[in-house]
């Protein structure tokens, strides 16, 4: 399926706007898409999107982009445990029904799931989700894909 990749490679509003699931519409599976991570900090936001075909988007709050179009055992592995934690989060809550929020302000974050039924999402104080029980397992796994992949983007900079 080509959604994947339209996906990471278009604007997430605009996608949602023409293909989101209309009133009533069940998807036949429950497919976790995409996870984006949210940090604000002194400066902006730092996001990082990560989607289920491997590929990823990190933008620094100094407004650099990092596009992983790339696959390899590491990232593949990332991306996957990232991917599990989070659907042990999406099992246990329901999908957003409300107009959508604001940027997360400077000490907080936000995990969002963008889901084939829906938008899920947790957001809190940076200390209280990266020490609560059911998000800090899906924030370490963003943390260390996020290392793996600025680590990558450094080395091929060299």
């Amino acid at each position: 399926m080509r959604l994947h990749r339209a996906i990471s490679s278009i604007s997430l509003d605009r996608w949602l706007q023409y293909h989101w699931p209309q009133d009533g519409d069940k998807p036949a599976k429950k497919e976790l898409l995409a996870v984006i991570v949210e940090v604000g900090l002194d400066d902006g936001l730092d996001v990082l999107a990560s989607f289920s075909n491997g590929t990823a988007r990190y933008i620094n709050q100094t407004g650099k982009i990092l596009i992983w179009e790339a696959s390899d055992k590491t990232s593949d592995e990332l991306t996957k445990d990232l991917f599990l934690k989070s659907q042990q989060i999406i099992d246990q809550i329901g999908p957003w029904d409300k107009p959508r929020r604001p940027y997360p302000t400077k000490g907080n974050v936000r995990i969002t799931f963008l889901v084939s039924d829906g938008l899920y999402f947790g957001e809190g104080p940076i200390n209280d989700l990266f020490n609560d029980p059911l998000a800090r397992p899906a924030l370490n796994a963003a943390t260390g894909l996020l290392k793996f992949l600025t680590e990558k983007d450094l080395e091929r900079h060299k």
